[in-house]
């Protein structure tokens, strides 16, 4: 390159830049350009996309229908929502939907349809039938067509149609997880449904990602960018992963394990360190638990015989438990879940330390329960208040523990003018 190569200031740069069709009186209209100015509003539509990230903007939650009769095989109810895949496409869903997890007929698209105002960009393979095993259910874009529309031909007598509309949809698909991806997961474990949820975290969120930083690769998403290599993607947004043990019997539904708030990635392992992408992984992370432990408690707490060891290898910097009543100031139930593990607590804090304390955990590593660290537990004066003071008549609110890793601030300290005296921890002086 020479001087004269340089780029000037306030010199056009037409390297992809968006060109859009110049219209005029007594232009000739043809098809193609059309088709190039719908691409232009596209690519504008795109870059506003990638601007905010990939990940679900709101709605598009996942869970069991069991409203439907004589559905053959699992139903689910997804809510309405929107979501950005990768290449910056939103994919709209307008209204609640119930999807059939075993597809029984044609899906419904045209093949007539030639694309010739969009691009047509084939989605690989897909499962019809599910099994046992473990299948991820995504949100893609579709194509289809309506109505039919009168051409402008020579001959009065000899009126053509085509098609009217084209019209930009979306579809759910259901993709298999192949032994490779499982490969070192006990799949009759009973913590399968923690394990692969922090396989699909990725390596990143765990401390020893950092021992050799300036080697790092950048963060990802390990289970998912395995199968992005084979068949899921970049138009394709997950939403959940389903577990079934038969044809027609789904064991569980855990959308935060693959479900992801909109997010940024970073290019290498520094940029990760302030990208939006750890943040949004965090908060999977803790809701994923929170899924889960909402899954277990029936009616209102969770089983006596349920552990944190027994049910997660890990869990997420912070968390909330219901738990039973306590009997005789013991803690005996506020301790039982997490039996074998070293813990400090409980010990009360006031309800406006909570929020502070959920937001902080979301850049934190998660807690393995077999390290043998400690964790801290908490009780919510507001919580505990409500409960010994409801009376007779009162309706008692639920019962609950927060734990958070050793690896965060102490926040039970008690302050002057902040704590109070039965629902604080201090020192007396002898």
């Amino acid at each position: 390159m020479n001087a004269n190569d340089l780029l000037q200031l306030q010199q056009p740069v037409t390297d992809g830049a968006i060109r859009s069709v110049n219209f005029f009186n007594g232009r000739l209209l043809a098809a193609k350009d059309l088709a190039r100015e719908q691409d232009a509003r596209d690519t504008a539509d795109a870059r506003l996309g990638l601007a905010l990230g990939e990940g679900v903007a709101w709605g598009l939650d996942v869970v069991r229908d069991t409203s439907v009769s004589g559905a053959t095989g699992a139903v689910v109810r997804i809510a309405a929502g929107l979501a950005v895949n990768r290449a910056g496409q939103t994919l709209y869903l307008a209204q609640d939907t119930s999807v059939a997890l075993q597809r029984q007929f044609d899906g419904g698209t045209d093949a007539s349809c030639t694309c010739t105002f969009t691009n047509c960009t084939p989605l690989v393979g897909g499962t019809y039938v599910a099994g046992a095993g473990l299948y991820l259910l995504t949100l893609a874009p579709s194509a289809t067509t309506e109505g039919r529309a009168a051409s402008n031909g020579l001959d009065p007598l000899n009126v053509r149609c085509a098609i009217d509309v084209n019209v930009e949809a979306v579809q759910f698909r259901l993709l298999q997880l192949d032994a490779q991806l499982l490969a070192g997961l006990d799949l009759g474990a009973a913590t399968l449904r923690n394990d692969i949820a922090y396989r699909a975290f990725g390596q990143g969120i765990q401390p020893a990602w950092f021992a050799s930083l300036f080697d790092a690769p950048p963060r990802a998403d390990d289970l998912l960018e395995a199968l992005r290599k084979t068949r899921l993607g970049d138009a394709e947004v997950p939403l959940a992963l389903l577990s079934f043990k038969g044809t027609s019997t789904l064991d569980f539904i855990d959308a935060w394990a693959v479900r992801r708030p909109l997010h940024q990635s970073g290019t290498d392992a520094f940029s990760g360190l302030a990208q939006s992408r750890r943040l949004a992984v965090g908060h999977a992370m803790f809701m994923q638990f929170q899924r889960q432990v909402a899954d277990l408690a029936s009616p209102r707490v969770l089983p006596a015989s349920a552990t944190a060891q027994g049910l997660c290898r890990y869990l997420p910097p912070v968390g909330i438990i219901p738990i039973a009543e306590e009997t005789g100031g013991t803690d005996q139930q506020a301790l039982a879940f997490f039996a074998g593990m070293t813990v400090r607590g409980p010990a009360f804090i006031n309800a406006a330390r909570l929020e502070g304390l959920v937001r902080e955990s979301l850049a934190y590593p998660p807690i393995d329960t077999q390290s043998g660290e400690f964790v801290w537990l908490y009780r919510v004066r507001e919580n505990r208040e409500a409960i010994d003071f409801a009376g007779s008549s009162g309706s008692l609110p639920r019962s609950y523990v927060v734990f958070s890793s050793g690896q965060m601030p102490y926040r039970a300290d008690a302050r002057y003018d902040g704590a109070y005296w039965n629902y604080a921890n201090y020192a007396l002086a002898r």
